[in-house]
């Protein structure tokens, strides 16, 4: 199958898991992020901890993804071009979500060329405090740290470019 096919196919089944998500009235318990300031604890995959408010000043995107998301491994390359281009610019950190084992995540991070900070999210709160309903989702974060989109889907690097540039960057 092309990549394009492999694109298509993988946004096609993250349009209906979304679907599925708006039929079924399902909704994340949260509070409305928009505009909010983001203050949350995390904790990196090397072991050190932070919060998101440690990254006030400088834009923030923040993607969610498995391994186990067909979704999230076909848009993981883009994100990881996009944040090299955007290095210095733009933080990108990797939340990776209710992932059983480490080692899968670790493999599809080696094998996609993901370069830039990942988090652990072992329960999904965060996933669900930013209101997410599918995966992958992202979430953009502005310099003042105030979320300004969250997007649930797929975005691959031209739809990512665009949001990054009007959104964060403007």
């Amino acid at each position: 199958m092309s990549r394009v096919n492999r694109r298509l196919a993988f946004a096609v089944a993250a349009t209906a898991v979304i679907a599925a998500a708006v039929v079924s009235n399902w909704t994340a318990s949260r509070h409305d992020v928009r505009g909010d300031p983001v203050r949350a604890p995390i904790e990196f995959f090397d072991g050190a901890t932070g919060d998101l408010a440690d990254f006030a000043g400088t834009p923030v995107v923040i993607n969610f993804w498995a391994s186990w998301c067909p979704a999230c491994i076909a848009e993981l390359p883009d994100f990881a071009e996009v944040s090299r281009e955007t290095a210095g610019d733009v933080v990108f950190l990797g939340f990776n979500v209710q992932e059983i084992s480490l080692d899968g995540a670790m493999h599809l991070i080696e094998e996609t060329g993901v370069d830039y900070r990942l988090v652990h999210d072992r329960d999904g709160a965060l996933y669900r405090e930013f209101g997410a309903i599918a995966m992958p989702a992202t979430v953009f974060i502005d310099s003042d740290g105030l979320v300004v989109r969250v997007h649930n889907g797929v975005l691959f690097a031209d739809d990512l470019r665009r949001i990054i540039e009007s959104e964060l960057l403007s």
